[in-house]
């Protein structure tokens, strides 16, 4: 597996090799082992896939509170999306940064997501599937977001927003569930 920096906020492309013949291919989704040489740790406790039947819908922005913030390896296995990430940490001299990957279903290729970030996704084709390993289970009371549309934030979403849930409607914007976030103009 080949690991490529996203910035330097410690987040990696990862490029897991496809083996194709006549009858089709075969690609390695998840090695820790591959993981670990390279430097990181990650333990999945959780997988998750979303099917989204349409394209311009908007999944997001998402992310899991402190104690139990959540690394996350994440995958188009069918379609493609424009995936976005955003630095929460407050350590971080990255916090507050937006990072944007395409994934496409047909290349394989993956995003390491440390924890501490907002992460969503806007579809750019119609029945997408995208599937995540978490490393924290879901915890409902510490699951918390953001507008995906929120102005400061400025995320540029490609295509029109055709769709999105009523849960990530209720979000508020970053600044006001992020104080430090107003205040440095991030």
């Amino acid at each position: 597996m080949r690991f490529d920096p996203i910035g330097d906020c410690g987040a990696y492309r990862v490029y897991p090799p496809v083996r194709r013949d006549d009858r089709g291919s075969f690609q390695r989704t998840w090695c820790a082992v591959a993981f670990e040489e390279f430097g990181i740790t990650f333990k999945a406790v959780q997988g998750n896939s979303s099917l989204t039947k349409f394209r311009g819908i908007v999944r997001g922005m998402h992310f899991q509170r402190a104690p139990r913030e959540d690394a996350k390896v994440i995958r188009c296995s069918r379609g493609r999306i424009h995936d976005v990430i955003v630095d929460l940490r407050a350590d971080s001299g990255t916090r507050g940064h937006v990072y944007v990957n395409e994934l496409d279903g047909d290349e394989g290729t993956m995003l390491f997501v440390p924890a501490g970030f907002a992460h969503g996704f806007q579809t750019l084709s119609d029945n997408t599937v995208v599937e995540y390993l978490m490393g924290e289970s879901y915890v409902p009371e510490l699951y918390d977001g953001f507008r995906y549309d929120d102005e400061a934030v400025g995320i540029s979403w490609p295509e029109p927003v055709r769709g999105i849930s009523e849960n990530d409607l209720r979000w508020s914007s970053l600044a006001e569930r992020f104080p430090w976030f107003r205040a440095e103009g991030a």
